[in-house]
Order: C-alpha cells, then structure tokens, then sequence
C-alpha cells in the first residue's frame, strides 16, 4: 500500500506540473540545468521540480547536453513525499528540511474550539476534528472558559455546540467586559504606503476579544482606504494567532508592460549537429550546417508588446506603469512580412540566414573552397555554386542547379536542374552525377556515372563510364573522345573519336531512352515474380483437385474453401499479368516512336571494339571494323553509314525552318 500511495503522490505532482509555469534547459550537468532555471523562474533550488527530456552524453570528441523540464514543486506535496520518504528509510524525519516543516499537513487534527468575549455577547464555535483526532470534553471546554476569565455559560449549549460541530461562531450569553482589558492592536504601514502590517495582542483574562471592524477601524485611522483583507483579517482573529504580524493591507503594484519579442522558429546560429545511428557511429559528413525552407514557411513571429498596468496604494493613490516598448519584425530578401506585422514567412525555396536580427532567405547557396570535412554534405532547396572540388564520398543535393568551378570526385551530385563542372569528373567507378530536369556539362567524365532525362555535353573525353541520356549525349573539342563503358542516348551520340587504338571495349546504344528501357526491365522482374507465384499456387491447387476426386466425401468445406481461394488468387496474378503486358507494350511503341530517328555521329573515326546499336539492332561486324568519318543511322534493319554533318549544325537549321501549319477539314 506505501508503495501504491508514493506513485499516486508523484503523480498528482507530475499533472499538477502540467499547469504551472516550466522551462526547457539544456546543460552539461542537471545541477547546471536546475542553476539556470532557478534564475529563470527567480525560485530556490529546493522548491524546483524536474522532469529528465534527455539524458547527456559523453563522448571522445564532443558530448551532447542534458535536456530536462523545469517547473516549481508543490511544497506541501514535495514535504510530504520527503517526509515518507525519510520515515521509511531512517524511522525519524532527518531528510526533511525544518525550515519546511510547517508545510507539513498533519493527518490526526483535534477539534478546534473558539470562544469569542464581544460587546454583542459571549461566542463559540467548535470545528470538527480530522483523521484520530479528538474532540474536547466540557469539562475542558469550561477550563477555557476560567483561563479566559468569562463567566461559563448554560453548560447545555455549549453540549449542544459541541454535538454539532458546525464551526459556527453561536451566541452563548450575554457579555460582561472588565475595562482596559481589551485585546490591542498594533498597526506598522511601510513608507511607500503599499503594505500594513497588523500584530494583534491578546485580552487580559475578562478583556474584549478584536473583532475585524476593529482592525479596519485602525487602518482607517492610519488613512488606509484600498487594500484591507478583511479575510486574513477574519481568519487571523478566528484562529487566535496573537503577538504574529500578518500583512493586513496590501496596495496594488505596477504591472509594467512587457517588451514586444520575437520568436524565430528556424535556426539563428549555424552550430554543427552531429548525429548518432542505433550503433552509436557518428556520420562527420552529415554537418546539417544549412537551414531548408520551402514556400510559406513560418519562420518568425512578434509577440506584441504589452500596455502596462497602473497600481494603487492603500490610500488610494494611482501609480503610473510603464508601457513595454515594440521591437520589430524586420523583412529581409526571400521573405514576405504580413499586414499586420506579426508573421515573417518564406517568399522562395532556400537557406535561412540571420543577421544584426533580420533573416534573410536566399535561392543560391554559394561554397567558398571545397566540399569537404568543413562543410559536411550538402542538401539545398536551391541552387549551389562552388567555387572549389567535391571531394571523396561527400553528396551535394539540390532542387535547383548545381555549379562546381573545380572537379568532382569519388562523390555524388544530385539536382533537379542543370548540373554544371568545369572541370570535370574523376569518379574512380562510384562517383554518381543525376538530374532528374536538366543537363550535364562537364570538362570531361572519367570513371563515373551520369544519368539525366536531358543531354550530357562534354568538352574533351568520356572515359571509362555509364553515361544514361534521355536527349543526347555530345563530346565536342578538340580532343572529344569516347573510350570505354556504355553510353545510351535517345536521340543521339556525337564524338570527334569513339574508342582508341587499344580497342577497349565500349558500347553505344542511341534509339532507347534509358529510363524507359530501365521501367521496361523493371516489368519483366514483375512479370517472373507473377508467374513464380502463379506455378507455386498451379501446383496447390491441382494437389486439391486430385484430393477431391481420389476421395470427395474426405473433402471438407475448408478445402473447398481454400481451393476457391487459390482459384480465384491465380486468377488475380493472371489478370495482373497482362496489365505488365500491355504496360511493356505501351513502352515498347513509345521506344518505337522516339527511337526511329537515332543517330551516332563520327567526326573523325571509330576503331574496333567499339559496339554500335539503333534501337535493337547491333551490327557484329561494324564492332570488328574501323571506321572514318561517318554518320551512322538505321534503315529498316540495318545499321547504314552516310556523310559525317555536325549534328548541331543541322539540329539550328531545322528550328529555322518555318513549321507547316496544319490544314483543317470543315464537315458540311
């Protein structure tokens, strides 16, 4: 049951909690976090309850903070728990602080007897006891009675009173008050006139007991008018607490108002954040140096400033109060500001930035050098300019076009737009270069993999790589060579040299776009999947079949029931494969359609080993052989080879032309 009773006691705690003021505080150390709330909330130490968010961290070569919830104790609850806690493990109350102690809320309480000598007459009052307490007899009810110097009244009512516990002042008897025995009132006001301290000193034995009019009539006389607690007042004298100053009047102070604040809701300060997997390893590149945001994000709001609220003394004098002064939410580039002042949004995709108190938010994020240990990976809704090289195994991400003025590295680069390297890229078989919108353009491509759904154009030399186009795939200059890997383009494939006097082997394929030919692969994965599945459940069901006529009265409705069930099951993958088939043949057609005009262009030369295939046709003997300039094309099923002429060249003539305008037939 003690048990049971402490887990309740921290309970209404904790939910208590959930509706007093509490702070969130990150430190090295708890006693750290406690330190900076308690000059936060301007409480003790001792009255400050907490709630551990997250634990700290050490480790080799940084250490993550502690994070917990601060918010006051209840000190009633926290005195009892201590209590308990100290009687269970030391049987005395040596963990509780005694300045506390008369916090402690007794559970035995005996009956409280009040017995009041007014000018209207002799008063009792008798308030029930609480837990084993007990109640008095009459016998000491009229001891009291003697020590007070009262003459005893009918000892039936004051039984009667007794019995009835109603903690009602009720009228006894008449009153016979001896002079100059009356209780005393001492009155100290402070001399800002905002606080009246009363000490009531007792009635000698036959003396007047303080009524409240009597306090109040004092106060007047020190000109008190706003203020009085008359409750306290009531209460102080219900309870007999003489020769203890109690504050009697209180005047209101000041409010002043509260400085307008602003709340950012992104990050002000770049700080790097290292993060840790389930096994504890820490990424160095993962740096989360930049803040993304998108469109319509918040990312800072005003809270207005508050007017002040005037005080007043006790005798009734107004106190001005100061007003909080504004603080304005200022509008930098890429944000937009709302009419009324309060909320700061993002205008554009971008980075955050912060300075002198304006956030800014920008559409290029510009790399000074390298990317590298310094700048950790990079992930921008944007476009990324750097200046420097992407070295090894570092990723750059980003929604809108990425620039490097030096080379990339064993890395990868992502974008929705143009990718753009002047220099070029030396991948050794892991670099990636992918956009999903726009071109590649590089010095030269060595050893990586370029995949686009546009063109790849390239000055010098393809060396070594996977090169995937959805447009074309150009390596012009004056060394523009293509040398090893695969290359496929939908449109076509122009070099000054295909292959090299070593006869690596190379394969270009033009007429396929490369991401159709990958879903068309993908389909026919499904499809084997399909018909795995449908042999497996053929095979269940003919079992079944041979079950039910070998031995039909043997053959149960649960049998019947599950061979529906695999009836209808291959039916279902049956269906789903012909939705493969027509999906394949959609792709086919289209392949078809774009594919009929693919074109490899020679300007100088092809040596030996170079494969060369038009949509699905490869000509064996064409790999065995060197060829001079040419343009190499597909009529009906043969690959035919006819004068070299600059792609591009043609490609400009064509868009001159004046397109033929469509005739239309008018019916009727």
């Amino acid at each position: 049951m003690e048990n049971i009773k402490s887990f309740l006691v921290e309970q209404e705690i904790e939910m208590d909690a959930m509706e007093r003021e509490q702070v969130e505080v990150y430190g090295e150390s708890i006693d750290e976090c406690l330190k900076l709330a308690a000059k936060h909330l301007g409480r003790d130490l001792q009255e400050l309850e907490y709630t551990v968010l997250q634990r700290g961290k050490k480790k080799f070569l940084f250490s993550e903070p502690f994070h917990i919830r601060v918010f006051p104790g209840d000190p009633d609850e926290e005195i009892i728990g201590m209590t308990t806690l100290s009687r269970k493990l030391f049987d005395n109350d040596k963990l509780a602080d005694p300045s506390m102690k008369k916090y402690l809320k007794p559970i035995d309480v005996d009956a409280r007897v009040i017995i009041k000598n007014y000018r209207a007459g002799v008063y009792m009052a008798v308030h029930p006891p609480k837990g084993l307490g007990k109640t008095p007899s009459l016998d000491d009810i009229i001891k009291i009675f003697k020590i007070k110097g009262i003459r005893v009244p009918d000892s039936k009512k004051i039984e009667s009173i007794l019995e009835e516990q109603t903690g009602e002042l009720i009228r006894l008897s008449n009153s016979k008050l001896k002079a100059f025995m009356e209780a005393q009132i001492k009155v100290d006001v402070s001399q800002d006139w905002m606080r009246a301290r009363v000490m009531l000193i007792p009635p000698k034995p036959g003396g007047r007991d303080i009524e409240v009019s009597d306090v109040v009539y004092e106060l007047k006389r020190e000109r008190i008018e706003y203020g009085i607690k008359e409750d306290s007042i009531k209460k102080m004298i219900e309870d007999d607490k003489y020769n203890e100053e109690f504050v009697a009047a209180e005047g209101d102070p000041p409010i002043h108002g509260k400085n307008a604040q602003i709340i950012y809701h992104v990050r002000t300060e770049k700080k790097i954040k290292l993060k840790e997997d389930a096994f504890g390893r820490v990424d160095y590149r993962d740096l989360n140096l930049i803040e993304n945001v998108v469109v319509n994000q918040l990312l800072a709001e005003k809270v207005p400033a508050e007017k002040g609220k005037y005080g007043r003394n006790m005798i009734n004098e107004i106190i001005e109060a100061r007003d909080g002064q504004d603080v304005p939410l200022v509008q930098g580039k890429g944000t937009l500001l709302s009419d009324d002042g309060k909320k700061l949004t993002a205008e554009v995709n971008g980075q955050v930035l912060y300075s002198e108190g304006r956030i800014a938010v920008e559409t290029v994020y510009k790399v000074n050098g390298d990317v590298g240990v310094k700048t950790g990976n990079i992930t921008f809704l944007g476009s990324i300019v750097i200046t420097g090289n992407v070295d090894d195994n570092f990723h750059v991400k980003a929604s809108g076009n990425v620039e490097v003025y030096g080379t990339v590295q064993k890395a990868v680069i992502e974008a929705d737009g143009d990718i753009i390297i002047r220099q070029g890229v030396t991948g050794r078989d892991e670099a990636r270069i992918e956009t999903t919108g726009g071109n590649v353009v590089a010095k030269f491509v060595q050893n990586a993999n370029v995949i686009t759904e546009k063109d790849v154009i390239v000055q010098e030399s393809i060396m070594q790589s996977n090169v995937n186009a959805g447009g074309r795939i150009i390596c012009k200059g004056k060394r523009a060579q293509i040398v090893g890997g695969s290359l496929k383009a939908t449109q076509y494939i122009a070099a000054k040299l295909l292959g090299s006097s070593t006869n690596p082997p190379t394969e270009i394929i033009v007429g396929i776009n490369p991401k159709v030919l990958k879903q068309m692969e993908d389909y026919d994965l499904k499809k084997k999947e399909t018909l795995d599945k449908i042999e497996k459940l053929q095979k269940s069901l003919k079992t079944l079949k041979a079950r039910k006529e070998a031995d039909p009265l043997q053959f149960t409705e649960d049998n019947q029931t599950y061979m529906n069930k695999l009836e209808a099951g291959i039916k279902k993958l049956e269906k789903r494969m012909l939705d493969y088939d027509g999906e394949i043949q959609t792709l086919r057609e289209y392949m078809e359609k774009t594919g009929a005009n693919g074109r490899v262009y020679i300007e100088k030369s092809k040596f030996r080993g170079v494969s060369i295939r038009i949509k699905n046709i490869e000509d064996k003997d064409l790999t065995l052989q060197d060829l001079g300039s040419c343009m190499l094309y597909l009529d009906v099923d043969k690959i035919k080879p006819s004068k070299y002429v600059d792609p591009e060249a043609t490609e400009k003539e064509e868009r001159k032309k004046p397109k033929a305008k469509a005739k239309v037939a008018i019916s009727g």
